[in-house]
């Protein structure tokens, strides 16, 4: 064979092998951008004792596959709480910030646990002064749950999902002794595909 002839065949070997990785590459990226979601939500939180009444709560997700059947969930949320202490009722304001990690056997059910960080105010309304802003506590947690996704079109499902949450009680003297930080939650989200 020519050498000019050679060369041609290389350079048309290497230029189809350079197109099937590009398409290959796009595939991929085309895959991966259907990948991660994120998901705003609205849930009910109630104590774990069954005291006191449901509250709302709001949240934030980002969720995305980190190898086969596993996802990678950062989260966080607003959470409200009350705890009726004889004379002065204390409210309870939570800002979890959560890594979870589900196990997706099922594309649309998932279930596992995650650890969180839990920065919470106490205060007591209407208690005089000191007592008023009675503590602020940050604190590591964990949690158990699961869920499920319903498709609603390509990008769009609809995300139910529920979590018992686990927290060490606070030692404060000025929260009362009744008070158990543990709950349990129940969150209905938007998830959107990016």
């Amino acid at each position: 064979m020519h050498p000019a002839s050679r060369r041609t065949v290389r350079l048309a070997d290497r230029a189809l092998i350079g197109g099937v990785v590009f398409i290959v590459a796009l595939l991929l990226g085309m895959e991966m951008a259907h990948a991660a979601e994120i998901i705003p939500a609205v849930g009910v939180s109630r104590n774990a004792d069954g005291s006191g009444s449901a509250k709302l709560y709001t949240g934030l997700s980002v969720r995305t596959s980190i190898i086969p059947m596993v996802k990678a969930d950062l989260g966080v949320a607003y959470h409200t709480d009350e705890v009726n202490a004889g004379v002065f009722t204390t409210n309870a304001t939570t800002w979890p910030v959560t890594l979870s990690a589900w196990l997706a056997p099922i594309p649309f059910v998932y279930a596992g646990g995650g650890v969180g960080w839990y920065h919470t105010s106490y205060s007591i309304p209407g208690a005089p002064g000191y007592a008023a802003a009675a503590a602020t506590n940050t604190t590591f947690g964990t949690h158990i749950g699961g869920g499920f996704q319903m498709p609603l079109v390509p990008m769009l499902s609809l995300d139910l999902n529920a979590r018992y949450v686990m927290l060490k009680k606070s030692d404060d003297s000025n929260l009362p002794s009744n008070y158990d930080p543990k709950f349990w939650s129940t969150a209905l989200g938007l998830a959107i595909k990016f």
